[in-house]
């Protein structure tokens, strides 16, 4: 197709991932990271290299670093999303301005405000022009960033009431390795790929308990139910829970070593604090926010989750996770 300006706001792993592909596919890629960190740009500027997120992968010289959000985003056709749940209202609060007119927006960030419930393709309506509301669109679904940039076969969901913004989103993004799954259900997808962070938690302590994969995958059962009433009661449709966004992400984000919510949970099996957890990962874990949004949407909607109170428990005990995990295994 017609070589286009894409925009990618965030060089974490996955960002840097989606900017090799769409840069392979022979567009124009341009990438920005947050103004606290421009480490991963000067690292791509110098050696076409994400050495932090994405260390060993060669980029195309079709990725262009930009410091500055405005020069990053100037006349882009596609604009994605890439950056942490927690930074990604003030992002778009300041970075709407420079947003073209006639822009898709592609939300893939994973998240949930906790004191909205509003997720994030919400949040980043509510801060874009009304011209572009429309043009907002959601990608989740199993995705590994190193996978992804080694060509392995990855399909996710694209959700959004607009049609016409899939696509074009399609038509940038897609080729013989990447498959983009359409569907209406953007709470669905959204909910999706973001609470499958939080059972990824408990997944990884199963790794550093030793358990089995018979305990692994009865308690991605309980997980998958869980997630198809949240999506639910947040006015999603239940069946979501069991495509690319529910359970395709939910079996990826859990059993891939590479997953940082999973390792995280590992380090928690083997007796490390969370606040250390946290630091050996060394990035963002996005379960560890998004398990308090959960209860909170759980509580709001009166649903029981003891699964994810569980992993709550895990997280933010001062004691030792591998206890109260194992009286909940043991109680199954």
């Amino acid at each position: 197709m017609k070589k286009q300006t894409i925009t990618i706001l965030g060089a974490g792993s996955m960002g840097t991932a989606l900017a090799q592909v769409l840069a392979t596919n022979g567009h124009e890629v341009r990438i920005w990271n947050w103004e606290g960190e421009h480490e991963p740009l000067k690292q791509i500027e110098k050696n076409s290299e994400n050495k932090k997120y994405l260390p060993g992968v060669k980029l195309s010289k079709n990725i262009i670093p930009k410091f500055k959000i405005e020069e990053a985003l100037f006349e882009a056709k596609v604009v994605f999303f890439v950056i942490p749940s927690g930074v990604l209202e003030h992002t778009v609060s300041f970075a709407a301005r420079s947003i073209s007119n006639d822009a898709i927006l592609v939300d893939v960030s994973k998240g949930l405000d906790c004191q909205s419930l509003q997720v994030m393709s919400q949040i980043i309506a509510k801060h874009v022009r009304t011209s572009l509301r429309k043009n907002i669109v959601t990608i989740s679904g199993p995705s590994i960033a190193i996978q992804m940039v080694s060509k392995q076969y990855t399909a996710m969901n694209i959700a959004s009431k607009n049609n016409k913004a899939i696509k074009k989103v399609i038509a940038v993004l897609e080729n013989n390795y990447i498959k983009l799954v359409p569907t209406s259900d953007v709470i669905g997808v959204e909910i999706g790929g973001s609470f499958k962070n939080v059972y990824a938690i408990a997944m990884g302590m199963c790794d550093g308990l030793g358990y089995s994969l018979n305990t692994k995958a009865a308690l991605l059962t309980y997980a998958l139910e869980e997630i198809s009433q949240l999506i639910k009661v947040a006015g999603g449709k239940r069946h979501t829970a069991y495509e690319l966004a529910g359970l395709g992400d939910l079996i990826g984000t859990s059993l891939c070593p590479d997953s940082r919510n999973r390792l995280f949970g590992e380090y928690l099996g083997k007796g490390v604090k969370s606040s250390q957890a946290i630091k050996k990962v060394g990035q963002t874990v996005e379960g560890v926010g998004a398990v308090q949004c959960l209860l909170h949407l759980a509580n709001r909607h009166h649903i029981h989750t003891p699964f994810a109170k569980i992993i709550y428990a895990c997280v933010t005990t001062t004691g030792d996770s591998r206890r109260i995990f194992k009286e909940f295994v043991h109680s199954l």
